[in-house]
């Protein structure tokens, strides 16, 4: 007698152990089947049951469902679709499903037995798999279906009824869920779930058609009447912040973020033939008033766990990260979302898992260094090499989109601002207290002198159009109201880029002396970037106060301008080159 190819008593735990990295990436693989099947409701249900621990009772997830109101299996799909290996979408390349290890690999990850129930025209069947059987010896063929009604606990706990057709996958003697209180369940679900459907939880039905999701947590209580179920349905998680509605506290029914330039779309090739499918690239970057708001708000502690590059397949989440392509250390870089969609015909080239956790081989190629790394046959590598190619067209459309957000969230300015114009001029504390201490002093300025000379409405011009220039997201009447609280100020400070040498330069604007950092420079992102961005603010505003004491002291000084000027230069330089070799030899 021949030996089995894969022996299923010693391969079940090998099932069991492949690859599903938590209970929700579990569950999706069920919701994927549940979309496949064209379901409009899908429900995912636990049954808690008491534990007693000596005088103590708590709950533990007995069983975990999801339900959905789709099409229903017939009997001859009942019978392969807990086969290890099979499927009836095998050879799609146009849905979600494909690889027919999705039902039994994923069920097996979470429980010991799983019981399917499926029904077409109110005629239900049922077919399990119990892994302690398998492991026994006692099963290494596909248990048969057979005609079975519903279990009335079940049709009691699925919400608003059961439809004629359908589909309820139980999980039983779960073992491996990552949490064993459905509440707490719960929300760790929700955070990949909401995310990973998201285009079938928002209202626009161009990219995945809306459907219902929701938890609902049961127990016995429930069915003996002495608890309510609790019913949560999931609101769309959008790192791109364009979708409605969603689940961001507060902004519930708004987009938060508007679409940046125009949608990449390219043909990439995939096999010998010449055969393409396209790639649609998508950015998005925060609202001025969004950003303002501050990653310490609600709003931008949301932004911070939605960091990252999300790669869609058919409407559906496979992967989210960094991959490479950017620091996600870097605060600011919350403010932006970039989604990349593709076709299953690109499964290969894009590394998509048989359980659609994860792409692999994509990440970031600096084209630059690559050409210079392969000077005599990139171009044939590129040829050749269909999954490299696609890497470098990837790290092109986001390296040119990525500095373009890049510049304009960093040209947004420091420090938060509110919506009325004292708040938006409001100085932050060093400016506040160099103003306090400057004030009454009768030593003579250059600031002084040039303001003397100027009629206050010239001021207000003045410093409205310089608001105008630094802060795009101000409309001119809301500049000129800005520009009012601060034509009073002795000293203030602000930010520009500009090639050269000098790390900040002073200017008269109005009658104030003010300060200009330079973004360009080495000081600004060695240095001054990194400190702002420090929990504790005493530093950056030790560092402004050294930075205007400067200024102040040119100010008075102003009858030796050019030697200051020349100062600030050879100073500059000299810091500039010593950054740079302290960045080499980090």
């Amino acid at each position: 007698m021949a030996n089995a190819l894969i022996p299923a008593k010693t391969a079940i735990q090998t099932f069991r152990d492949a690859g599903y990295k938590n209970t929700a990436s579990a569950v999706a693989e069920l919701i994927d089947n549940s979309i496949e099947a064209k379901a409009k409701d899908i429900q995912i249900i636990t049954f808690e049951e008491a534990v007693f621990q000596g005088a103590r009772t708590t709950y533990r997830i007995n069983e975990l469902a999801v339900y959905d109101d789709g099409g229903g299996m017939p009997p001859s799909v009942l019978e392969i679709c807990l086969q290890f290996g099979n499927g009836t979408r095998l050879s799609s390349r146009s849905g979600i499903g494909r690889f027919g290890i999705g039902l039994p690999n994923a069920s097996v990850s979470q429980a010991k037995r799983i019981d399917v129930y499926s029904w077409q025209n109110n005629e239900c069947y049922h077919t399990y798999l119990d892994v302690d059987e398998v492991s026994n010896g006692d099963l290494d063929e596909v248990n048969p279906v057979t005609r079975k009604e519903l279990p009335q606990e079940w049709k009691q706990t699925i919400e608003g009824g059961v439809q004629e057709s359908g589909t309820l996958i139980v999980w039983s003697k779960c073992d491996r869920l990552d949490m064993a209180r459905s509440r707490t369940l719960f929300t760790t679900l929700s955070k990949d779930l909401c995310r990973i459907y998201r285009h079938f939880l928002d209202d626009d039905n161009s990219y995945g058609k809306k459907v219902k999701i929701r938890l609902v947590e049961a127990s016995k209580e429930m069915l003996l009447g002495n608890m309510e179920k609790k019913i949560t349905p999931l609101q769309a998680n959008d790192p791109l912040y364009l979708m409605t509605p969603n689940n961001i506290p507060e902004f519930e029914t708004k987009k938060t973020n508007m679409l940046h330039g125009n949608i990449v779309s390219f043909p990439v090739r995939y096999n010998e033939d010449g055969d393409t499918a396209n790639v649609e690239i998508r950015f998005s970057i925060a609202l001025p008033e969004t950003q303002t708001l501050g990653g310490g708000s609600l709003l931008g502690q949301h932004y911070r766990r939605n960091t990252g590059i999300s790669f869609m397949r058919a409407a559906r989440e496979i992967d989210f990260g960094t991959f490479g392509y950017f620091n996600s250390q870097d605060e600011r870089e919350r403010w932006w979302g970039c989604e990349i969609r593709f076709e299953p015909k690109l499964d290969e080239l894009f590394g998509v898992t048989n359980n659609k956790q994860a792409v692999r081989g994509v990440h970031y190629i600096d084209e630059k260094e690559f050409k210079k790394e392969h000077a005599d046959d990139w171009e044939d590598m590129l040829k050749d090499d269909l999954k490299l190619l696609l890497r470098m067209q990837l790290s092109k459309y986001f390296y040119q989109n990525h500095k373009e957000m890049w510049n304009i969230i960093k040209g947004r300015g420091a420090g938060k601002r509110g919506d009325s114009a004292k708040e938006r001029a409001a100085s932050d504390k060093s400016t506040r207290i160099a103003n306090q201490e400057l004030e009454g002093l009768k030593t003579p300025t250059r600031s002084a002198e040039i303001g003397q000379k100027k009629s206050g409405d010239e001021k207000v011009v003045e410093w409205r159009d310089r608001l105008l220039e630094s802060d795009s997201s101000l409309l001119t009447d809301e500049a000129a109201a800005v520009a009012k609280e601060k034509v009073d100020l002795i000293i203030e400070k602000d930010f520009s880029a500009w090639p050269g040498s000098q790390f900040f330069s002073i200017e008269i604007i109005g009658g104030t002396c003010v300060l200009v950092i330079n973004r360009k420079h080495p000081f600004f992102s060695d240095l001054y970037e990194p400190i702002m961005d420090a929990d504790d603010d005493k530093y950056i505003e030790a560092l402004d106060l050294v930075l205007m004491a400067y200024a102040r002291m040119e100010d008075e000084l102003y009858s030796r301008n050019d030697e200051l000027d020349e100062i600030r230069d050879i100073w500059g330089r000299h810091l500039k080159t010593f950054l740079l070799k302290l960045k080499d030899e980090a």
